[in-house]
């Protein structure tokens, strides 16, 4: 099984912080955010974990060179000022017929959320959160009613049932479909297109609409303004799962 990390981007939400370095390099309470992402995964339960930089690639490729991480492979995406969904390509460019899980680099999980998450493990799963509270900036999930099945994702839902948390597993039995739906997000989003665009597109396709698995309770942090630093930094010091 594989692990993508998403980790192109500019970042340039986070202003002066990103001006000179990828968003993975961020620090926050003295760890770069990289180092949170690839300290959550489960040791040995990838074989391996891909990273994919772009802006700033040397800096977050050389920075995660001194780790030990003998299964960590960091590859670059020239085109990382396209949506995010072609920074998936880049990795799944490296393997087929593997199960993966994707993430984004912007977010700071708390390890034991990895052993609930893992249980979930089957199909097309959307990681999802009950509890948070939604910005106009979060992405928003409306279930089909009386189901844990997807309907609708998007920041602008006006009705949701929960918040989208930034990990989607695809099981290697539905891997044809998930590529087979990349196409067809692309033909709709264009360069633009971001990978909660595939669950999309797969859910309009209903028997095909992905699952969820609700990861309500654990506290999680997404760093994607400066805003969010400081509330991540905060978080960090007083939440009992991070120390």
């Amino acid at each position: 099984m594989k692990a993508i990390v998403l980790a192109a981007g500019t970042g340039s939400r986070l202003g002066e912080l990103t001006k000179a370095r990828t968003k993975g390099m961020v620090p926050v309470r003295g760890r770069r955010l990289i180092d949170y992402l690839l300290d959550f995964f489960e040791p040995g339960f990838f074989d391996e974990i891909i990273v994919v930089g772009g802006f700033c690639y040397e800096d977050l490729r050389d920075h995660i060179m001194t780790r030990d991480c003998k299964n960590v492979r960091v590859i670059e995406n020239k085109e990382y000022l396209k949506g995010n969904i072609y920074t998936l390509l880049a990795a799944l460019a490296q393997f087929s017929g593997e199960s993966f899980l994707m993430t984004n680099v912007d977010h700071i999980y708390p390890r034991v959320m990895f052993g609930k998450m893992k249980q979930s493990f089957s199909g097309i799963r959307a990681m999802c959160d009950f509890d948070r509270k939604l910005g106009a900036d979060d992405m928003k999930v409306r279930l089909v009613p009386g189901t844990t099945r997807v309907e609708k994702i998007s920041k602008q839902l006006d009705q949701f049932d929960c918040g989208y948390i930034g990990m989607t597993y695809v099981d290697k039995t539905m891997e044809s479909l998930y590529r087979a739906a990349i196409d067809r997000t692309i033909e709709q989003f264009g360069e633009k297109a971001v990978v909660e665009n595939i669950l999309q597109v797969l859910a309009s396709k209903g028997g095909d609409s992905p699952a969820i698995c609700d990861l309500s309770g654990f506290g999680w942090y997404e760093v994607d303004t400066p805003e969010d630093l400081m509330a991540a930094e905060k978080g960090l010091r007083d939440d009992r799962n991070f120390n």
